[in-house]
């Protein structure tokens, strides 16, 4: 099922540099707490722990060397992206199979409308 067309992403795209484990103890109650918070927002437990301690020590330790957050926001737009073009690959097929081409179109000129609203200097 691997395609070479432009639909496909390499695996590493958008990779932020590598991080290494570190090991915090929880009481079971706590960590229970902290991932049904963490699993709400679409995180990780670890993840969130992470999130929440660098913001918490509120310097750029986990930013670029430019002051840029991107490196701590990595992970949740390298989900984004992934969860987003699994789940319209799969519409799009799905739609091509029941001959919905038309409404496909449809779908795609009102997203790219969208897009250029989003990204208009002047929104109203």
């Amino acid at each position: 099922m691997a395609s070479s067309g432009p639909d496909r992403v390499p695996a590493d795209a958008g990779k932020a540099e590598k991080r290494s484990p570190r090991s915090i103890r929880f009481h079971d109650p706590e960590w229970e707490r902290i991932e049904a918070f963490a699993e709400t927002r679409g995180l990780a437990a670890a993840e969130f722990v992470r999130f929440a301690a660098l913001a918490a020590i509120g310097d750029d330790s986990g930013a670029s060397e430019d002051g840029d957050t991107r490196d701590r926001l990595a992970p949740l737009i390298e989900r984004t992206f992934r969860y987003s073009y699994m789940i319209a690959t799969k519409m799009r097929d799905d739609m091509r199979e029941a001959g919905e081409d038309e409404e496909l179109k449809a779908l795609i000129d009102a997203a790219r409308a969208l897009q250029t609203d989003l990204l208009a200097d002047d929104p109203e």
